[in-house]
């Protein structure tokens, strides 16, 4: 199945769209999965959850901040209440030539780099939230001004990163997107048991061997790297939501060994799992 595409309408008095998306929740990927031409802005107010952009899967919550450039397919899961500020525009939206003035070289580099998605960090998030909050109170020239102040800020920002790799821009194409998008649809249903390899390489009409080198190709990751990160993405959730036993969310996530979940859980969080549930609480306690 392919990411589907999102038609924006675009209000005949307004050259950008600019508005604030409340959910009860959204938990399937498969209601999230998409992707359109215009850049976008996404600004949580609060909300967490798991975070896909191309080829890449990662944890979000309240405060996150990222750019989306023209046709990445991205979504957003989460099992709680959702609210974010989502704020779209094409990139001739002031004109074809606008954006090739000298003045906007800043912001062209932006949208560009913006193809292979962007994440925010600390700094640019504390600044840009304030930008954010006046520009879905105003109308007219000044919420244009609001606007084009967060673009330059994101664009000479020195915390940004990019979320694909090179590889992803290079090789992507809507057809391999929707495969992705079953292998992870598959993964995320499956995950907290034993995902065998036949069952998912039939889906895609492949052999294990090719199914291994096109996960490979498309992701940049091994099978199991994608396996280990859903699970210890699930574990981490339940560190910080539940008192439960670390070796019962062992066993809950999809591991049948607690050394060897310990191990991954260092290696994908830079932390052990109790290190983390106390660094966790410890933030929530400050």
């Amino acid at each position: 199945m392919k990411p589907e595409y999102e038609k924006i309408i675009d209000p005949p008095e307004r050259s950008f769209m600019v508005k604030i998306v409340n959910r009860k929740s959204r938990p399937l990927l498969s209601q999230a999965w998409h992707f359109h031409p215009e850049i976008e802005i996404c600004y949580t107010l609060k909300s967490n959850g798991r975070r896909f952009v191309g080829n890449q899967i990662s944890e979000y919550e309240e405060k996150d901040l990222v750019m989306f450039g023209s046709n990445l397919p991205h979504g957003f899961t989460t099992d709680v209440y959702s609210s974010q500020v989502v704020i779209q525009m094409n990139q001739d939206f002031l004109g074809k030539s606008f954006i090739n003035k000298p003045e906007l070289r800043s912001i062209k580099n932006l949208f560009l780099q913006a193809k292979r998605g962007l994440e925010f960090r600390a700094d640019t998030k504390k600044k840009a939230s304030k930008l954010i909050k006046k520009l879905v109170k105003k109308e007219g020239m000044p919420q244009l001004i609001y606007l084009l102040e967060l673009l330059q800020l994101m664009a000479e920002a020195e915390d940004a990163v990019e979320i694909c790799p090179k590889e992803y821009v290079l090789d992507a194409n809507l057809a391999q997107l929707g495969r992705i998008k079953i292998v992870y649809d598959h993964i995320l249903s499956n995950f907290k048991k034993d995902v065998r390899i036949k069952e998912i390489a039939n889906k895609l009409n492949l052999s294990e061997a090719a199914f291994y080198k096109f996960i490979k190709k498309h992701t940049n990751k091994t099978y199991t790297q994608i396996i280990n990160e859903f699970r210890i993405n699930y574990a981490s959730k339940l560190l910080i939501t539940t008192d439960q036993p670390i070796v019962q969310i062992c066993f809950e996530s999809g591991y049948n060994n607690l050394s060897y979940f310990n191990r991954k859980f260092k290696e994908i969080m830079h932390q052990t799992p109790q290190g983390f549930r106390e660094h966790y609480l410890n933030r929530e306690m400050s």
